[in-house]
C-alpha cells in the first residue's frame, strides 16, 4: 500500500504537481483553486487512472479524482482514497 513517506512534501506541491505509479495505477496530486469570487479556495486534488500512458495521453472518463484541503492532513486523506481506489478497482 501507499505510504506518506513516498509522497512529496506540502511546500513542493505549492509549486509542482508530483505523479507516481503503484501496481498497476497511476496517480498525480496538484493544487488547484476551486470556486470563485470570495468562495475561491485552495485545495489539493489528486487523480488516480489505469497504467500504462501518462495523465495527457488518458482519456478523461478513465480517470477519478478527488478534492481536499490543501495541507498535510488533506495529502493524507488523498493516500487513505488512492489505497481504498487500489483496493477497488486495481488488485
Amino acid at each position: 500500500m501507499l505510504e506518506r513517506k513516498s509522497f512529496m512534501p506540502i511546500n513542493y506541491l505549492k509549486k509542482e504537481s508530483y505523479t507516481g505509479s503503484y501496481q498497476g495505477m497511476r496517480y498525480k496530486m496538484e493544487k488547484v483553486q476551486v470556486g470563485e469570487g470570495e468562495e475561491e479556495k485552495t485545495c489539493l486534488r489528486i487523480f488516480c487512472w489505469p497504467e500504462p500512458y501518462c495523465f495527457d495521453a488518458t482519456k478523461d472518463e478513465k480517470k477519478t479524482y478527488m478534492d481536499t484541503s490543501f495541507d498535510e492532513d488533506g495529502i493524507n486523506k488523498g493516500i487513505e482514497w488512492l489505497n481504498q481506489e487500489y483496493s477497488e478497482h486495481y488488485q
